[in-house]
Parts: structure tokens; sequence; C-alpha cells
């Protein structure tokens, strides 16, 4: 179907996520922080599999016994770097963003989350921010890619800054190599939403971007390198939003890394932004399948996958004012459920899961995968 024809946003989806714990979060803000006072938000996951690699981690963290033996028990642990903002600091009279650390069991319970973040904005490249991270395993080092929020004039509506894709390695999610703005030409506009592919992809690196500006603005774009360390130069538009009859207008942005199926082909999942003729918004998720032996790459995609349904996804903090959204930056397979963390109205973090071949049959051609589960998720 051509993005171009009007779709209802209301259309019954033919799988979508269930909500996690009872829709409850599994991570919300910490008073007792500054830093982390009023919203944790947007988190990069991990899943690392009970064995070497995990030992070898809960020695670096220095995890008290008790909370070894937990992970052990539970089949691994969940690296989750969150975004996370308190009240506004003086120096800056405005709320940074931080990266914080918190450790959980595969099904997202809580274990251990350290009391001072892993990065914080204090680099010029995001001075005013260290937001949206997503995290890719390449060898034994972690890419994280982000958007680095940094300060550029001050206007007569305040202060404006400019988004850059950043980049940070590390081995062990404390001690950190802060490489600042990715090389090439990602960064000629304002740009985010960086998401790496986990293998290259006939021969090449590819990364997911969107430009904020420029041809194609507000749509995915398609990078590639020959190392993950870049230079990255940009293929260009690879997926724009289909145009729904209840909105103005709809843009995309990646989520989490692109999901590995074999073959070059590949689950991304991904949000889409709305804003009303009145100007309101909404975020959802959604999915799609791609396949790079293709001449059109994009096979197959669900819009949306699951819509903001729930109080705590609907309204967010009142400071922020942020509301009605959902929004991720990390998915990971568990045996045969795709995990996907999200953050609701930019606020707290929560979990949902789907089968995960389920959801990949529901986007082959021709397929017509039932949905039929009655749950709340279309509230």
């Amino acid at each position: 179907m051509s993005v171009d024809n009007l779709r209802s946003i209301e259309a019954r989806p033919p799988i979508s996520l269930e909500r996690m714990r009872g829709g409850r979060p599994v991570l919300t803000a910490a008073p007792a922080h500054s830093w982390e006072s009023r919203v944790v938000l947007n988190p990069a996951a991990v899943l690392v599999e009970s064995g070497p690699a995990m030992e070898v981690l809960l020695e670096k963290w220095e995890l008290p016994e008790n909370r070894r033996a937990r992970l052990r028990e539970a089949g691994g642990a969940v690296v989750m770097l969150y975004r996370a903002q308190g009240d506004p600091e003086p120096s800056k009279d405005f709320s940074p963003s931080y990266l914080g650390l918190a450790v959980l069991t595969p099904q997202l319970e809580l274990v251990n989350r350290r009391a001072e973040p892993v990065i914080e904005p204090r680099e010029t490249f995001h001075d005013f921010g260290v937001e949206d991270p997503r995290c890719t395993l390449v060898g034994n080092t972690y890419y994280l890619h982000y958007t680095g929020y940094s300060g550029v004039h001050q206007t007569e509506r305040g202060v404006a800054g400019v988004t850059q894709i950043c980049l940070a390695t590390t081995k062990d999610f404390l001690d950190w190599d802060l490489r600042g703005p990715v090389t090439g030409d990602l960064n000629a506009v304002s740009n985010k939403n960086a998401a790496l592919f986990p293998v290259p992809v006939h021969g090449k690196w590819l990364m997911l971007h969107r430009p904020m500006a420029g041809p194609g603005a507000m749509t995915i774009h398609l990078a590639e390198a020959d190392h993950p360390d870049g230079p990255w130069a940009t293929r260009g538009p690879f997926m724009e939003s289909y145009r729904y009859a209840e909105f103005a207008r709809s843009w995309i942005g990646a989520g989490g890394p692109p999901l590995s199926l074999g073959g070059d082909r590949f689950l991304v999942i991904y949000h889409q932004g709305h804003f009303t003729r009145e100007e309101t918004r909404e975020y959802d998720l959604a999915a799609a399948l791609v396949d790079f032996n293709q001449a059109d790459p994009v096979i197959s995609r669900i819009e949306p996958l699951m819509r903001p349904s729930r109080a705590l996804e609907q309204r967010g903090d009142p400071r922020l004012g942020v509301d009605n959204v959902l929004f991720t930056c990390a998915n990971y397979r568990l045996g045969e459920q795709l995990i996907v963390p999200y953050a609701g109205a930019d606020s707290r973090i929560f979990g949902a899961t789907v089968p995960f071949d389920r959801l990949v049959a529901a986007l082959e051609p021709d397929s017509s995968e039932p949905d039929d589960d009655d749950d709340d998720d279309l509230e």
C-alpha cells in the first residue's frame, strides 16, 4: 500500500504487544538522586546470558552475592542504560539528561541500580543532554549510539541547541570511551535515532538514523560504513510514515537495534509520531520486516503495533508536559519471546512482549496471522 493512501490509526493490527508486569513500570524516577528525580525514559537494553561473560560483569559491578545468585537463577542479566532528568540545574537553568545504569533479570525485574550516572552531560557535544541510547554488541565491545544534545546560541526564546549522533564504547558499562559525534556526513544537519545493525550486510555495516532537516526529513534513513567506528555515509531515505486520517502529520524513527533473522533479513521495531490538527501528539510502536536481498528491502510493516492506552502512558510528569507517548530504544529475544522495554509519556519505563516467531510470521508477505489475544492494548 502506498504511504500516500490514507489509513486509520484505529485499524486493528494482526498481532500486538502485551504489557508485562500487568502494565506496572519496571523503573521509575528516584527522588533521592537529584539527576534522576523527575523522570526516567528511553533506555538501551542488552541481554547478557548466564556464563563467563556475565560473571566478569558481575565482578566488575561488585554486586552482592545474593544479587548475583538472583541473576544466575534468572538465566542472565539485562543491562539497562536509561535516560534520566531531575530538576533544573541552577548553572544551566534547564534539566539536562544523564544516562543511568540498572541491572534487571531477563523478565525485567529490577536487581540493582547505581546511585550515580554512568555518562554525564559534561562534554561540549552533549552538554544539554545525553539522550535516547541504543546499544549493539560488536565482538567484545558494546557500541552505544545516542543523541548528543549540545547548546549553540542564545535566541529570544532561550537557548537553542543541536542534536548529533554520538558514539561511546565500553566493555563493562562502567568505563566509557566517549568518541563524540560520529564521523562522516550524518551530522550535517541535526540528527537522532541511530540504531546499528548487529552484523554487516553485503560487506557493509548499516545504521538507521532520522535527520531533522533536509531532504527526507523526519523519515528513517539508512547509512553505511566499512567499520562500525565509521566514517558513515548516508544512503538517504529508507522508510517514511504512512498517512493517517486522524492526524495532520506523521513521522517515524528507529526503535532498538534491528534483530537479525539470518540471510540478511531483519526485524525492525520503530516508533511513529503523530500530531493532530489541534497539535496534540501521539507516539506509537510499530514493526517492519526488512530483507536486503530484495530491490525494496522493506517487505512489510505493522503500524501501529501498540498505542498508549494506560494512564501512566498517557500522562507524564506535568512539568515536562510530554503525554500520550510510547517510545523504545531497545529490544531483545528471550527464548520464544521478543521483549521490548519502552518509556511511557517520557516519564517511566515499562516492558512489553510478543511471541517472536508469531510477529515475524505476521509480517511475512500475504500473512493472515490472527490476533487471538483479547488483551487491553486497544482500550
